[in-house]
């Protein structure tokens, strides 16, 4: 019988950690798939030896003549792919006994969602842990609302897809250089297909120095910032919606100022527009449209939510209300707290 699954992992180099990488994907539970291994015209031929070493009928292994990179590679693999979901994994991550069996279960018991991920386990390069992510989508509502803050909300090394639903958006995009992983997810969020993230521990994801390096994360920023700008600017056209943006990705000119009633009103204004054009064009539920609003505000606080109210207030009101609303601007509350506290000690050692 023909599976149903296809395991695809994209090479280059790759050793040391290869080797668990491959061997945590054949030990699962779930026996019944292909995995299809590309080596992306890796240097180091001792990558090719150690994949060639397995004799194991469930691995196809291509190699790529020339480097493509990861996009492209994934492209080619899904043009090699015949099974009705693939299973991402990455060559240096283990992945635990049961990862292929549950998020298959899940697929298969939730046929609206194309798309899952799993809670994932940080480790460093010596395999010690470093934290645990968790995540709860609670429908499509909210899968969108972390788009619309620019985060991404699913977690690529743990992802599995319906293979048709990534051919027919039109794959990945190698011009958006790391970040191709946000790119898709927010083009399969915008053209409605729905996400979940599978509550349960189903991989060690190896986090590399030269992942945390400033050159990566400068590139990776810039490019999940071009993404973000290109998905608010898809609904609306506001003439503050360069400032919303700013404001839903918490950059640092906004948390590093101090919000005034002019700006907080301006930023409203387009948040309300934004609201009302996404609710409208992807025709949200009330639960969706509820759920969305919900990852937006617990990423920005309620201030803006009360802005019509909080814009009212007298300014010794406003602020204390405003910062205590938005706690990720707290460090401005705590530093107008210190000027006002110099600023009585002052008057006192004046009045003195």
């Amino acid at each position: 019988m023909k599976p149903k699954v296809t395991v695809l992992t994209c090479v280059y180099n790759g050793l040391p950690h290869l080797k668990n990488a491959i061997e945590s994907t054949l030990n699962q539970t779930y026996k019944d798939f292909e995995y299809l291994i590309i080596d992306d015209a890796s240097p180091d031929n001792n990558v090719i030896k150690l994949i060639e070493s397995y004799d194991d009928s469930r691995i196809r292994f291509v190699k790529n003549e020339k480097n493509l990179g990861v996009a492209n590679t994934i492209n080619k693999a899904l043009t090699l792919i015949n099974t009705p979901y693939v299973v991402r994994t990455d060559q240096d991550d283990v992945n635990l006994p049961n990862r292929i069996e549950e998020q298959i279960d899940y697929l298969e018991k939730n046929k609206h969602i194309d798309i899952v991920c799993s809670w994932e386990k940080t480790i460093d390069s010596q395999g010690k842990k470093i934290r645990n992510w968790k995540r709860v989508l609670d429908n499509y509502g909210s899968f969108l609302g972390y788009i619309l803050i620019g985060i991404c909300p699913i977690w690529h090394p743990s992802i599995t897809f319906k293979t048709k639903i990534m051919i027919d958006s039109g794959g990945f995009k190698a011009d958006y250089t790391r970040a191709e992983d946000f790119e898709v997810t927010a083009r399969l969020a915008l053209q409605r297909y729905s996400a979940a993230v599978v509550p349960r521990f189903h991989l060690l994801q190896r986090q590399h120095a030269d992942s945390q390096s400033a050159e990566f994360s400068n590139i990776q920023i810039t490019t999940a910032r071009r993404v973000h700008i290109e998905v608010i600017n898809n609904f609306t056209t506001h003439e503050h919606v360069e400032m919303l943006g700013k404001f839903l990705r918490l950059e640092k000119d906004i948390l590093n100022s101090r919000m005034t009633k002019v700006n907080l009103m301006k930023i409203n204004g387009a948040m309300y527009d934004l609201l009302n054009k996404v609710s409208e064009k992807q025709k949200l539920t009330k639960d969706e449209f509820s759920s969305l609003k919900k990852v937006i505000y617990r990423r920005v606080g309620f201030g803006i939510k009360y802005a019509d109210i909080l814009a009212r207030l007298p300014s010794f009101l406003f602020y204390p209300a405003y910062y205590a609303l938005s706690p990720f601007q707290l460090n401005q509350l705590r530093i107008m707290a210190s000027r006002l506290y110099n600023y009585f000690v002052k008057l006192r050692y004046l009045f003195k």
